[in-house]
């Protein structure tokens, strides 16, 4: 089965250095436009969320609200599952942010490990880097801080 990491960022600081290290230890990574931009300008194996979902026409909605994402956070049977959820959504002033909450509320739906910050995310890939894997202690306390991110 594939390890899938979603990128979805308002905030790309460290994206390069992390998603190398993701994929050292097995990761692919799967990102929206922008960040498979960043990505890709840097050589950095990446995969258009738009291409995991097979869908390239613009509907309105983000991809990301594709049922084929949704499929992947949810269902622990997926062969293409998501694990990680790295989702910065943008500022409340530029709008609210549904795709982006709504992938961090499927990310705990489905027991996944939701990010919503560089400083956590800097954390999960440090213990996939010498772990291996993802302590449920701290899966369990990025779901709560995923909750008042959705919520506030």
């Amino acid at each position: 089965m594939k390890k899938y990491a979603l990128f979805s960022l308002y905030d790309s600081n460290n994206i390069v250095e992390l998603s190398s290290i993701l994929i050292k230890k097995g990761w692919n990574i799967l990102a929206t436009e922008e960040t498979v931009s960043v990505l890709k300008s840097k050589n950095i194996a990446v995969e258009n969320i738009k291409d995991f979902t097979g869908v390239d026409d613009n509907y309105g909605f983000p991809p990301t609200l594709h049922p084929k994402v949704e499929y992947a956070l949810t269902d622990n049977e997926c062969n293409y599952r998501i694990d990680i959820v790295f989702d910065i959504p943008y500022p409340l002033e530029k709008g609210l942010d549904i795709g982006g909450h709504t992938l961090l509320g499927l990310a705990i739906k489905g027991n996944r490990t939701p990010v919503t910050d560089n400083n956590d995310m800097i954390r999960v890939v440090d213990q996939i880097n010498k772990k291996d894997f993802i302590s449920e202690s701290l899966k369990k306390e990025l779901q709560e801080k995923a909750i008042i991110k959705i919520i506030n």
